[in-house]
């Protein structure tokens, strides 16, 4: 099963730019995996995915350029909407950069970490 992102914001940064960081409620597999926009969806690109460590919330903030949400708190209120209301006291900070046709991963920027 690809990583799914439900949040069209994300999506958009990712496909638009290479990579995008992603806060997860629940760890997840890493490596090279493909992107979907639901469940039973499509394949959309092929992805590696990177885990850059367990965190609350208040630490998005040096990732938020670099997620698709135009501030931390949008980001944080579509965490919330993701996860049936609920905001994770911690979670799971991920790198998704896709791969070009080669399998290598696209080099992100912007971030420094």
């Amino acid at each position: 099963m690809g990583i799914i992102f439900q949040s069209r914001k994300a999506l958009n940064f990712l496909l638009e730019n290479g990579f995008v960081y992603t806060f997860r409620a629940r760890q997840r597999k890493t490596g090279r995996d493909w992107v979907t926009d639901r469940r039973g969806g499509w394949k959309l690109a092929n992805v590696y995915i990177q885990l850059i460590g367990s965190m609350g919330v208040e630490s998005l903030e040096t990732f938020e350029e670099c997620s698709g949400f135009n501030s931390v708190k949008e980001w944080i209120d579509e965490i919330k909407r993701l996860n049936k209301g609920k905001l994770p006291h911690v979670g799971f900070l991920y790198l998704v950069e896709l791969e070009e046709a080669d399998g290598v991963t696209l080099r992100h920027g912007g971030v420094t970490l």
